[in-house]
């Protein structure tokens, strides 16, 4: 029996369709923009569209999930048996700042609170490809650190959630808000060594030459 495959994708298009649904889903929110904007935005039929993406829930998780790998597109620094640890951890403090404080980063909080505030089906979804996704990231760094004896060996999903509550807080609640606003260079130096102060005040291996 022959089985008909049909045309392959057309990637270009896709792209279109991608970078059109990021920004109008960014702009206007999930429910604020529909398929048809979408299409009129990258160029492309309505047909397209659906051909290339089912429905736009999917298109919404792709859009998201592509824009969150694109904003995580460095991984926090990979450390070596005979890396400068602070250093290193410091670098990855200051990434992790930087990322979650663009501008699209911003949005994309905002947009999963409108989403959260719905109960809708898509939060989970979303969240896994943004948060859960940085958290990651940061639990490898610290499994590396657990094994070059950087650190003191515990989850790393605990140190994670140690480290990101000391960088952001509530202080980024507040930033999401417009109540305060994106720390400069200057207060993100003073907001990272406090936090590595902190965090080594628990984890530091007991012998410790860092």
């Amino acid at each position: 029996m022959q089985i008909s495959v049909g045309r392959p994708k057309d990637l270009e298009k896709r792209r279109r369709i991608l970078d059109a649904a990021k920004h109008l889903f960014l702009a206007q929110g999930y429910h604020g923009c529909s398929m048809n904007q979408i299409a009129q935005a990258a160029g492309v039929t309505k047909l397209t569209v659906y051909n290339h993406f089912q429905d736009k829930a999917k298109l919404f998780t792709c859009a998201i999930a592509d824009t969150c790998e694109q904003l995580i597109q460095t991984n926090p620094t990979q450390l070596q048996p005979d890396s400068n640890f602070c250093a290193a951890l410091y670098e990855a403090c200051l990434f992790s700042m930087n990322m979650v404080n663009l501008p699209e980063a911003l949005k994309l909080d905002l947009l999963l609170m409108e989403l959260a505030a719905q109960q809708s089906p898509l939060t989970a979804e979303f969240f896994n490809a943004s948060h859960v996704r940085l958290s990651q990231l940061w639990q490898e760094f610290f499994t590396q650190a657990q094994q070059y004896g950087f650190i003191q060996p515990d989850d790393p999903a605990e140190q994670t959630e140690l480290i990101t509550s000391l960088l952001l807080g509530s202080r980024h609640q507040k930033v999401l808000l417009g109540m305060l606003a994106v720390p400069t260079s200057a207060q993100q130096q003073i907001i990272i060594q406090e936090t590595i102060h902190i965090f080594l005040l628990r984890y530091a291996p007991k012998a410790s030459n860092l």
